[in-house]
């Protein structure tokens, strides 16, 4: 098929066999012709910033960790959008006899505006390892910064379970559990096309005697309350976290944990578990739920000692009622490649 070569138009004769442009210089014209023909194929998105992964799925995979850093675009090969995943840090029950702890709020927007030559600040929760609420997530953008909260922290007598992305269980019922308030941040993102944000509350108390505490909030599910005596006076279930389809573990260089004494994910993609209420006994239910999906810390006496208190960073796992850290959070951005 002939092509353009300077001014000269059908003078020279060239076969190309290939269905779409191949690397190389391409005049104006060429360019020209192979669009008109559907044939030129952009180069894909260039960017830098975190830890980069391109696991065979189709996508680019941005992984942003603990503290700031950036993502800056060089040339948006045609996109005009990415994915964006941020996962707020888990709260810290210092205890003993604490409500379990929230996991961070989490926000999944599948359409990001982005421009090329811009650069976008990027803050991503620590561990929380005193007592407190977990540190937020943030994504700095002209529509607005995308915020992931922090878990609020489990009550401890006299005090309620406090605020969060989702929020601390209540140690003694009637103190008050803590909400979730992720769903209520982000308001010039909540109209935009693909956005979602999940965070819950915690589980209520009991005080029977002996305070057994509510678990702490997940971004899947509320917080569990505390079961009564006659089960054993075990102490909330922390909420589930929300599994988010497109970022498991492993395609963002994270380990699969599909066991109980982990993450507890089995399908390796639940981010911003609650943590274990405090209790004196072994969770009474048939299959023993000894940690929240999404890295949720255990509560003393829900299980054994193998199972850790602490939320799993990375995960923003909320900490057990019984001196848990905080699990730290994470940012992905991902892009078709």
């Amino acid at each position: 098929m002939g092509r353009f070569i300077g001014r000269n138009i059908g003078r020279a004769i060239t076969a190309i066999t290939e269905l779409y442009a191949t690397s190389g210089i391409y005049t104006l014209s060429d360019q020209y012709w192979h669009r008109k023909q559907n044939r030129w194929k952009e180069p894909p998105l260039s960017a830098t910033g975190g830890v980069i992964y391109t696991p065979g799925n189709g996508y680019r995979y941005h992984v942003f960790s603990a503290g700031p850093d950036s993502f800056t675009v060089t040339y948006t090969g045609g996109l005009t959008s990415v994915e964006l995943l941020a996962v707020g840090g888990g709260a810290n029950s210092t205890g003993p006899y604490r409500g379990g702890s929230g996991g961070g709020g989490v926000v999944h927007a599948t359409t990001v505006p982005i421009v090329q030559d811009d650069v976008y600040a990027i803050s991503v929760a620590n561990t929380r390892t005193s007592a407190g609420a977990g540190y937020d997530t943030t994504f700095a953008h002209p529509i607005g910064t995308i915020t992931a909260k922090g878990g609020g922290i489990g009550g401890s007598y006299p005090g309620s379970g406090q605020p969060g992305g989702s929020g601390g269980g209540e140690q003694d019922s009637g103190d008050g559990i803590g909400t979730g308030t992720q769903p209520t941040l982000n308001t010039p993102w909540v109209p935009q096309t693909g956005f979602n944000q999940y965070g819950n509350p915690g589980g209520a108390g009991r005080n029977t005697g002996a305070y057994h505490s509510g678990g702490g909030g997940g971004a899947g599910e509320s917080g569990g309350q505390a079961y009564p005596p006659s089960t054993n006076a075990s102490g909330g279930d922390g909420g589930r976290g929300i599994p988010v389809s497109g970022f498991e573990y492993p395609l963002i260089g994270l380990d699969p944990v599909d066991n109980a004494s982990e993450a507890n994910s089995p399908t390796s993609n639940h981010y911003g578990g609650g943590g274990g209420g405090w209790g004196y006994q072994l969770n009474p239910n048939g299959v023993p739920r000894y940690r929240a999906y999404g890295g949720g810390g255990s509560g003393a006496g829900q299980s054994p000692g193998s199972y850790p208190a602490s939320g799993t960073n990375g995960l923003g796992g909320g900490g057990g009622g019984t001196s848990g850290n905080g699990g730290s959070g994470i940012l992905v951005i991902r892009y078709l490649y």
